[in-house]
């Protein structure tokens, strides 16, 4: 029976119960299970986006300060090729 059951998860939704039923009542999701899916996988890329912005973080700290950068040409330079 256990085989049966292989990759199904008993959840509580609670009030984002009736944001989901909305979302397929609508037609952008077939059932709960995909709207719920679906949110999985948005939450899985919303992370390795901030895992991402955390290593360049990291990175741009570890290279440094550039004593010779005129921020005020920067800003400048920046309004000028718009």
């Amino acid at each position: 029976m256990a085989a049966a059951r292989d990759g199904l998860a008993s959840v509580s939704l609670g009030s984002a119960k009736k944001i989901g039923l909305r979302l397929v009542a609508d037609g952008r999701f077939e059932n709960l299970s995909e709207a719920c899916r679906a949110g999985l996988r948005r939450l899985a890329e919303d992370a390795r986006v901030v895992d991402r912005l955390a290593a360049l973080g990291e990175e741009g700290m570890a290279s440094g300060v550039d004593d010779d950068f005129d921020i005020d040409a920067f800003v400048e330079d920046s309004r000028t090729s718009e």
